[in-house]
């Protein structure tokens, strides 16, 4: 993709503004452009590292995100009926199940998730601040912060929620008991039965293999995985008829713009339901508000 215009220029003279060029006209969306300057970062790191070049010309690259692409139908969700059957089936504790819920329950991506500490969630108030993300570079799990500035959020969780983390936080103190001081993150939410990070990469494999197991009961024939939990708690919102403004805050969107791109269909489905009401209410007959 970046040969035609990066393959025969020295490594030397390619600039920062050279590949927020490149990036900005890339015909693709923001999250696939953010990839490839992921991949293209590794490989002048490379170079940086052999002494071909002095600095990392990528690591300062910004782009402007392509408005113009076109999001497709999102397939990678549940409908209510569907979500209802999965919360159904993650009813027995595990930190896994418990993962899971929350995601549903929140939409918050599984990184975010990861990174939750004990001290970000106010039980009392009943919210959850977001300010970090668990992320992986260089074969080492770290917290990083989250994507764009609107990531960092602030959500509120119901009583189920607040049940749930609480009947979490005691059985890991069990837990906790019995590693002792070889335990290695202690504010961490979710980790691993040793207190290590909850590997992101396993989480995925837990749910594809859950997701394999139920397929009949989810009655699914489709493709449902981990970041599908996360389109599914905008669906119901959107079909609850809440504002797309709040949804977006609520997900953590750059933009609200980018919400009514990724949920287009969704919320033009819920918009003609709206018109459809109106309309039923003015014209049906012997009608009364």
């Amino acid at each position: 993709m970046w040969m035609p215009v990066f393959g025969n220029r020295k490594l030397k003279d390619i600039t920062t503004t050279d590949i927020s060029e490149f990036l900005t006209g890339l015909d693709c969306k923001p999250a696939t452009a953010k990839k490839i300057k992921i991949v293209f970062h590794s490989i002048l790191k490379y170079a940086v590292k052999q002494k071909y070049i002095v600095e990392n010309p990528c690591s300062g690259a910004i782009w402007k995100e392509n408005t113009e692409v076109e999001y497709g139908k999102i397939e990678n969700v549940l409908d209510l009926k569907q979500a209802q059957t999965l919360m159904s089936l993650l009813e027995e504790y595990s930190c896994f199940n418990t993962i899971i819920k929350l995601l549903l329950l929140t939409g918050m991506r599984s990184g975010e998730c990861l990174g939750l500490r004990w001290s970000s969630i106010d039980f009392d108030k009943g919210t959850i601040f977001i300010d970090r993300t668990l992320s992986y570079a260089e074969n080492t799990w770290y917290l990083s912060t989250p994507k764009t500035s609107r990531s960092v959020r602030t959500i509120s969780i119901d009583s189920t929620a607040i049940e749930m983390l609480k009947k979490h936080r005691e059985e890991q103190d069990k837990q906790k008991e019995i590693v002792g001081t070889a335990w290695q993150h202690p504010d961490m939410v979710f980790t691993s039965c040793t207190g290590h990070w909850y590997d992101r990469s396993l989480l995925n494999k837990q749910f594809k293999r859950f997701i394999e197991n139920h397929k009949q009961e989810l009655e699914l024939n489709h493709k449902f995985t981990i970041h599908g939990l996360r389109h599914t708690n905008a669906a119901v919102l959107l079909y609850a008829g809440e504002d797309i403004e709040n949804i977006s805050a609520h997900l953590g969107h750059a933009s609200s713009d980018i919400t009514s791109r990724v949920y287009a269909h969704m919320y033009a489905e819920v918009k003609m339901r709206m018109a459809k009401t109106v309309s039923g209410a003015l014209f049906e007959k012997n009608k009364t508000l």
